[in-house]
């Protein structure tokens, strides 16, 4: 999992996106094969990985600094293919973003949507169980608030959520950097599509994505997707479940 956006910025934006993929941990070294690939494509002459982090290549810092915009956008989209052309359940998406409304402070941004998510994975492997596949999860974070994440995880153990126990998600929470796994680097991409679409309006990034959404079935609305906000919303997100309980 990955932030898109700052819990405690709100003059700046009016959403904060907590997003990232679940991987079976058979795909890591597939995946992670496909974004080097992609760096070799675009970087042959370094050896080393590259962090491949969405706001880097889209406003050209780093690394990107010396690429034009549109190498900089098929970069992206090549990132963003590569989540596409996984397939259920071996990549799924998740992502909660607040929206400004619902917003009290910083840690309650960060425990909502915290809360939100390892809830939506926990369902998640309670249905593949259910089918047959009994799989348990891990939560790996990037690590730039580390010591918030941590203390909400250890709540949530002690006291449970307002969804309940969190029993498919084992052991404590593990903490990287982005540079250090691409697997983070491709749940950054998640959490900024996400925050792009909800914050800008950009549907660009979300569209490719948006069928690795964890749903129930094939053609339901995607429960791996949530939008908390206190105002009337017609989002991806809210119209779908306005739909679903009419």
């Amino acid at each position: 999992m990955d932030e898109s956006g700052e819990a405690s910025s709100w003059q700046q934006q009016r959403h904060f996106v907590l997003g990232g993929v679940a991987v079976h941990e058979g795909q890591v070294f597939r995946l992670t094969r496909e974004i080097d690939n992609i760096q070799n494509r675009y970087f042959p002459s370094i050896s080393y990985p590259i962090a491949f982090h969405a706001t880097e290549i889209r406003r050209g810092k780093g690394q990107f600094k010396d690429f034009g915009p549109t190498a900089r956008e098929q970069i992206l989209n090549n990132v963003y293919d590569v989540i596409h052309n996984s397939r259920f359940p071996y990549l799924v998406a998740f992502a909660t973003a607040m929206h400004i409304s619902a917003v009290q402070n910083p840690m309650q941004v960060r425990r909502d949507t915290l809360e939100d998510v390892s809830q939506r994975f926990n369902t998640f492997l309670m249905r593949q169980f259910k089918a047959g596949h009994p799989s348990k999860g891990l939560l790996i974070i990037d690590a730039y608030h580390e010591g918030e994440y941590r203390a909400l995880i250890r709540d949530f153990r002690e006291s449970g959520t307002r969804h309940g126990y969190l029993g498919n998600i084992v052991d404590i929470p593990y903490f990287a950097r982005c540079h250090e796994t691409r697997m983070l680097q491709v749940a950054d991409h998640c959490a900024y599509a996400v925050f792009r679409y909800f914050e800008h309006n950009d549907t660009s990034y979300v569209d490719k994505i948006l069928p690795r959404f964890d749903r129930r079935y094939k053609d339901s609305p995607p429960d791996g997707l949530k939008h908390i906000t206190r105002d009337p919303c017609s989002c991806y997100a809210c119209s779908w479940r306005k739909a679903s309980t009419v």
